[in-house]
C-alpha cells in the first residue's frame, strides 16, 4: 500500500511536469529565460533540501521523511499552477525541490529497508512496465482534460488529487499496524 499511494502520487507529479513549460508560456506568458531561472531555483531548492535531509538524518525517520516530503512536494506543486505571478511562481519552485529531496530521501530508505535484495530488481522491472503504462495514461488523461476545461483548472485537480494521495500515504505510513511492521533505522 505505502509503494502503491507513493507512486501514484509521483505518477500524477510525473503529468503535471510534462504540462509545466505550456503553462508556463501560455498562463503565466514568462520568458524562456525565466523559465529556465525558476528550473534552476528547483535545482538549487532540490540542493538545499538534499543537505537538510543529510544533515536531519539522525533525527528525523524515513517515514516522516515521506510522508510529509510527498505532502509538501504535492502541496508546492499544486501552488505553481495556482500561481498567478512570478514571485509565486519562483517561490513554488524553490520549495518544491526543496521537498521532493526529502521525499525522495525516505521513499528509496524506505525500499531499500523493507524491500528484500533478492526480489528488489524484479519487483523493480515488473512495476516499471505498470508505471510507464500508467504515466502515459496520467499524461494524456491530464491533456485531455486541459482541452475540456483550462490547463490551470485542470493541473490544480490534479495537483489536489496527489495531496489527498499523499495524506492517505501519511495514515498509512503511521497507522499502528505499520508503524511496528516498517523496518526503520533511526539513531
Amino acid at each position: 500500500m505505502i509503494y502503491l499511494l507513493f507512486q501514484s502520487t509521483l505518477l500524477i507529479a510525473f503529468a503535471l511536469d510534462s504540462q509545466e513549460t505550456t503553462f508556463i508560456k501560455q498562463d503565466l506568458a514568462l520568458s524562456d529565460s525565466l523559465y529556465g531561472a525558476f528550473v534552476s531555483s528547483a535545482r538549487a531548492g532540490a540542493i538545499l533540501g538534499g543537505m537538510v535531509a543529510a544533515s536531519f538524518a539522525k533525527k528525523w525517520s524515513t517515514r516522516s521523511y515521506m510522508a510529509f516530503g510527498l505532502f509538501l512536494t504535492m502541496l508546492f506543486y499544486t501552488a505553481f499552477y495556482a500561481s498567478t505571478s512570478s514571485i509565486l511562481t519562483f517561490v513554488s519552485f524553490v520549495f518544491l525541490g526543496f521537498f521532493m529531496a526529502f521525499s525522495n530521501t525516505g521513499y528509496e530508505t524506505f525500499y531499500q529497508q523493507n524491500v528484500p535484495p533478492e526480489i528488489m530488481g524484479i519487483l523493480g522491472s515488473i512495476s516499471s512496465i505498470f508505471q510507464n503504462i500508467l504515466q502515459i495514461s496520467f499524461t494524456l488523461l491530464l491533456g485531455l482534460f486541459a482541452e475540456l476545461f483550462t490547463l490551470q483548472m485542470t493541473a490544480i485537480v490534479f495537483g489536489i488529487i496527489s495531496i489527498l494521495l499523499s495524506i492517505s500515504l501519511y495514515f498509512v505510513l503511521y497507522s499502528p499496524k505499520n508503524y511496528i511492521g516498517l523496518k526503520e533505522e533511526v539513531s
